[in-house]
Order: C-alpha cells, then structure tokens, then sequence
C-alpha cells in the first residue's frame, strides 16, 4: 500500500508469500516512491501462480518497474497453467507508473499473464506490457505451448480497455499477416491519456527520427487513440528495441500524464 505523506510518498505496509521481495524506495526526483520488484527464481514452473496487487491512497505517485526478464518455463505433460498478474486500485489523485521488462515464454509453456487496473476519480496510469515468445537466440521458437494476455482498465467502475490476446504455439495466427506475421515480440504500452491529432502526428515523427538514427531491425509500430487511452503497440523481434522506443514514449507522455519530467530508474542503465 502507498500512501502520500508530507513531501513524499511511502510504502506504508508489504506483505508477501514465496519468494516476491521488494527493495527499498528510492526518491531520485523527491516525492515520486520509485520500487524494484523482485522475484529471485527469475521464472515461473508448471503450477506457479505469481501475484501482485498494489493500492494507492490519495494522492500517492509510485513508479514500479523489475531489474530483469521475467521467464515462463516449459509445462509438464498435462499442460499445468503458469500464472503472473498484477492487480492495482488507484484512488482520487493517485498515479501510477508500471512500467516492468519483459516476459520470456518459453517453448512449450502454458503463460497466463493479466493486467488488471482499477481507477477511482482523476487517477492516472502508464503502464506496458512486452510478450517474447519463444527464444530464437538459442534456436527456440513457439511451436507448442499457449499463451494468454489480459489488459482490463476501468474507472469508477466502468470500464474503458478490455483486450484478450490468446497465442497458441504452432497455429497460423504466429505467422499470418493479420496476426504476429511471423515475429516474436508483442508489446503493448497505455496511458490515461487525450492526445489530439498534432501531438499524436509529433510522437510518430519523433519515434520515426529515433529508429531511423538506431539503426533499429525492421519493426511494427502503431499509435492510437481510444477513447480515453493512448496505446503503442510495437510488433517486432526486439524486446530491447521495444522497451527502448516505450521508454522514449513514457518519457514524452510523462509530463502530461503527471507534470513531471521523464526521470529513468537507475536499473535501467545496468
């Protein structure tokens, strides 16, 4: 639970079951609680079931984020789920940034991964999520396994995102141009946020000018607007070029998501 106190937010009360740890806050910009979540095992086995739920009281600004990949191992024989989500309930005032590195899935796993934000009055939210299918860096792809992607976002009760992604290893989805067109990484980015059409025609040259002067693989990107969301989507084969084009998107959506100038966690740059 975080909760604003004077000049800075706290982690006022932690509890956890198996092996999910925090590090202490860390207040590089003063009042914003930035915290590492940390899972030692580094992946998840047949049967694991990886939970965290979060709750901001009035006023609290937390950024949260991960020092690595999450994995999702092979399942066993009878196809046991493994389960990871994050649960968080934003009251009046509150902003939240979550902002973790990607999740692995192995060949052969059973991912279920789910993203559910629940929104009070004005609160705010920026948050992604990048799926790596398969390792094709050691010759794995993702010809058997499944995986399972929720993204849910209400406010007051209503709800204002709702997406279902389901990958199934080996099906023609995996290589079809109407769905992943034969890459490994999805990746998708949303934020509490209005952009009119300037702004979004300013966020597509600057992510255009930034991967031409990478030098980046050849990637999807796509930017919209619905509703009261923005979304990024990245289709591609680089889960660090993803995280690195987010990241410049988080950077320029910050200050009007919270008032504040992009301000990277230090994990990132190890």
């Amino acid at each position: 639970m975080f909760e604003a106190r004077v000049g800075r937010t706290d982690l006022v009360r932690s509890r956890h079951k198996g092996p999910l740890r925090v590090q202490r806050a860390f207040y590089p910009e003063g009042d914003c609680c930035h915290l590492y979540l940390l899972h030692p095992p580094g992946g998840m086995v047949p049967g694991d079931d990886l939970r965290v739920a979060l709750g901001l009281s009035h006023g609290a600004q937390a950024l949260l984020t991960t020092p690595s990949a999450g994995r999702v191992y092979r399942s066993d024989l009878a196809k046991t789920a493994q389960s990871q989500g994050i649960s968080a309930e934003l009251l009046t005032g509150t902003c939240l940034e979550w902002l973790p590195q990607e999740t692995i899935v192995y060949e052969g796993a059973e991912a279920e991964l789910s993203n559910r934000f629940d929104l009070q009055g004005d609160a705010s939210l920026c948050a992604w999520d990048i799926v790596v299918l398969g390792r094709r860096a050691s010759g794995e792809g993702f010809s058997k396994g499944r995986c399972l992607q929720k993204i849910e976002i209400s406010r007051d009760g209503i709800p204002i995102l709702h997406e279902r992604t389901e990958w199934r290893g080996g099906s023609a989805m995996l290589d079809a141009p109407w769905g992943m067109n034969g890459m490994s990484v999805s990746g998708t980015l949303f934020a509490t946020l209005q952009c009119d059409q300037g702004r979004m025609d300013s966020l597509r040259e600057g992510l255009a000018e930034l991967i031409a002067s990478r030098g980046w693989l050849p990637a999807e990107w796509g930017l919209s607007q619905k509703r009261d969301i923005f979304l990024a989507r990245y289709l591609g084969n680089s889960p660090e070029q993803c995280r690195k084009g987010f990241i410049w998107l988080w950077s320029q959506l910050r200050p009007l998501l919270n008032g504040r100038a992009a301000c990277p966690p230090r994990i990132w740059n190890t």
